[in-house]
């Protein structure tokens, strides 16, 4: 199987294991106090089990006839956060056929860009028994699918909004990383180059820094809370055919502040893009919350553009 995205890593040899929790056993009210307000992340044993999607996904025909006309990208290698590395050998086609390649054994390594939402996928996502009141993410769509057969995904982190990594086909193996260490500004520019992919020497600069990793393992029905400005990188733990779907939503107000005060100190980066609309969401909280200068701060650094909120 393919673990090109955590075998380079060396902190990767001594991570910790993240907190393992059932999702029968979890009040909404632990989960909010010990792990989501204090950014821990955990596994979440039989979070989406009881979805629909848990029982249709694997099978290719159902997937096909429910949204096999759309047009993907079909990527044989590993999700990049680098353009050139994400865009290499790409090709389009239809999902249709894209899940005939994801299914077959000749395809060695291989992932999907979805250019639009699948609503018909929507109806198969269920609910959290430990998370009924959520509000709307600041970055990200309410669901995204990662489609693969035995791909990961390249270390990065999110800037913002909290996020259930939720294992509906297959399972990974997850590294974890706190954005907000010392040594933050070095670990970002190794994983932003992705060179750690072929030359393990890359974090040999940093052998002193005692960077603390974790790790998780996330078996089909499980989900991984993964909070903001927490570095992940993911590797399959089988060479077959996945599907991961990501849900997030919006932090505490005091995680939101925490994020975008460290930004503005420069401490950590604003990073990737997000609608019109969700932006304007974010400006009317950080000035709720008596930020706002703090984030248009963080945003002219980010954008290398003034912003006046």
């Amino acid at each position: 199987m393919s673990d090109a995205v955590l075998k380079n890593i060396p902190g990767m040899k001594q991570a910790e294991p993240v907190a393992v929790l059932r999702a029968e056993d979890l009040p909404e009210s632990i989960f909010f106090r010990d792990h989501v307000s204090n950014s821990r992340p955990c596994v979440i044993k039989g979070a989406v089990r009881h979805w629909p999607a848990s029982r249709y996904w694997r099978e290719a025909d159902y997937l096909k006839n429910l949204c096999g006309h759309y047009d993907v990208l079909f990527f044989p290698h590993e999700n990049h956060i680098t353009f050139k590395r994400m865009m290499a050998e790409k090709q389009d086609m239809r999902f249709d056929e894209a899940l005939d390649r994801l299914h077959s054994a000749q395809t060695e390594v291989a992932s999907l860009g979805l250019k639009q939402d699948f609503p018909e996928m929507r109806r198969d996502i269920g609910r959290f028994s430990f998370l009924t009141k959520a509000e709307p993410s600041f970055f990200y769509s309410p669901v995204r699918y990662f489609i693969h057969r035995n791909a990961g995904s390249a270390w990065h982190y999110h800037p913002f909004d909290e996020t259930l990594m939720c294992q509906v086909v297959g399972a990974k193996k997850v590294g974890l990383l706190n954005a907000r260490t010392l040594f933050q500004k070095e670990v970002q520019e190794i994983f932003f180059r992705e060179d750690y992919f072929d030359d393990p020497s890359q974090f040999e600069k940093l052998d002193h820094a005692g960077l603390r990793f974790f790790s998780a393992i996330v078996e089909e029905g499980d989900a991984l809370y993964i909070p903001p400005l927490w570095w992940h990188g993911v590797s399959p733990v089988s060479e077959s055919f996945g599907i991961t779907a990501a849900v997030p939503w919006r932090s505490p107000l005091p995680v939101i502040a925490d994020s975008i005060r460290k930004m503005a100190a420069g401490e950590v980066d604003l990073m990737g893009a997000t609608s019109q609309e969700q932006l304007q969401s974010l400006i009317a909280v950080a000035g709720k919350l008596g930020v706002g200068e703090e984030l248009a701060a963080a945003m002219t650094r980010a954008w290398a553009m003034p912003v006046a909120l």
